[in-house]
C-alpha cells in the first residue's frame, strides 16, 4: 500500500469514527464555549475598568495604551464572541491564538517568577486549543455550518 493510500485510509477511518461518535458534534461547541468565555469575561472586565487596564498596558511598556486597549476589546469581545457562535471559526481561532501568544510574551515574560511562568504556559496551552479549532472541520452546531448549508 502506498503512503498516499495509507493516509487516505486513515483519514477515512477517522472520519467514520468521528461520525459515529456522539461527541463529534458536541466537542467543537464545548471547545468554543470554554475557550471563548475566558476572553469575553476578561473583555467585560476591561470595559468596566479602562483606566486600570491602560495603566497595566503602559506598565508593560507597550506604546499607545489607548490603541492597545481598544484592540484588546475588539479581540476579547468581538472575536471571542464570533468564536463562541462559530462564525468564521478558523479565522477567529487564528486571531485568538496569536493574541494568546502575544499576551504571554508581553505580559507574562518574567520567567523567574513561577506564577508568571505558569501564566505564560497557560496562554500557550490556550493558543494550542485555538490552533486545534483552526484545523478542525466545520462543526455542525455553528454559524459556519449554517452558512455552508445555505450555499
Amino acid at each position: 500500500m502506498s503512503r498516499a493510500d495509507a493516509m487516505t485510509r486513515a483519514a477515512t477511518h477517522r472520519a467514520a469514527h468521528a461520525a459515529a461518535s456522539p461527541w463529534a458534534d458536541f466537542a467543537p461547541l464545548l471547545a468554543r464555549v470554554l475557550l471563548s468565555l475566558l476572553f469575553i469575561y476578561s473583555g467585560i472586565g476591561k470595559l468596566m475598568g479602562p483606566e486600570g487596564t491602560m495603566a497595566y498596558i503602559a506598565k508593560a511598556g507597550l506604546p499607545l495604551p489607548m490603541l492597545s486597549y481598544a484592540m484588546a476589546l475588539v479581540v476579547e469581545l468581538g472575536v471571542a464572541t464570533a468564536l463562541l457562535l462559530g462564525w468564521r471559526t478558523r479565522e477567529a481561532a487564528a486571531v485568538m491564538a496569536v493574541f494568546s501568544v502575544m499576551s504571554a510574551l508581553m505580559f507574562h515574560n518574567q520567567f523567574g517568577d513561577k506564577g508568571q511562568l505558569v501564566q505564560f504556559l497557560k496562554n500557550l496551552a490556550i493558543a494550542g486549543g485555538f490552533v486545534q479549532l483552526m484545523l478542525a472541520p466545520v462543526a455542525r452546531w455553528s454559524l459556519d455550518a449554517r452558512r455552508k448549508a445555505s450555499r
